[in-house]
């Protein structure tokens, strides 16, 4: 873990010795992070997909069998046989734990008592923002993945949009809660990650639209 918290460090002073802005350092760094794990990112995105189009062969297929019980064991067997492989895509997002902790943690003991130009506002980059306006800006940024589902391009391919409401209210609700005493240092963090989030989310609806498009 100190080699990854001493090679963040070394990261962010170099962004400062080139943007001379805390603040833009710390974007830099999230996003030069978040493109080291985008295959990590999307096997998982991959996983979580093929773990969607299994659930929906074993409703199929209980009620295709539902007559015949020995039929049914033996093509439920296959359908949870490939789940299990695809289940081990899931686990990378425990893979990105450790690396994500020792950014938060180096964000959280930057030595510069600071501001930043992004969030002028406020004096130092370790208070939190009085305003409540990083919280807020992240709270919108956190759902915003979910917002996308409601454009026609952009709508998970397949399926319908349910009604988010309830789910988007409770990710706002918690992104509030996270950030409302946190330094704004670790509210930058969090909104530029939201924000490679969304990107991400966009290019890999995309690209399986594409890729359906291709098998049809």
């Amino acid at each position: 873990m100190n080699i990854i918290l001493e090679m963040f460090n070394n990261i962010l002073r170099i962004g400062f010795s080139i943007t001379k802005d805390w603040g833009i350092s710390i974007i830099l760094l999230t996003i030069l992070l978040r493109f080291l794990l985008l295959p990590l990112s999307f096997k998982q995105r991959m996983s979580i997909l093929k773990q969607g189009e299994i659930s929906k062969k074993i409703e199929e297929t209980k009620i295709k069998y539902k007559n015949d019980k020995a039929k049914l064991d033996e093509e439920l067997m296959k359908h949870y046989k490939e789940s299990s492989k695809s289940m081990f895509g899931c686990f990378t997002l425990i893979l990105q734990l450790p690396i994500l902790s020792a950014l938060y943690y180096t964000i959280q003991r930057m030595p510069a008592d600071v501001g930043t130009i992004l969030i002028p506002w406020v004096s130092s980059l370790k208070l939190p923002d009085r305003y409540f306006i990083v919280p807020l800006l992240y709270s919108l940024i956190s759902v915003s993945p979910n917002l996308i589902s409601y454009i026609g391009i952009l709508k998970p391919y397949g399926s319908e949009v349910k009604n988010l409401g309830f789910n988007m209210i409770s990710m706002m609700v918690i992104s509030i809660i996270i950030t409302i005493k946190a330094p704004v240092s670790i509210g930058i963090y969090f909104i530029a990650s939201g924000v490679f989030t969304l990107f991400e989310e966009i290019a890999f609806r995309l690209y399986q639209r594409y890729l359906n498009t291709v098998k049809a």
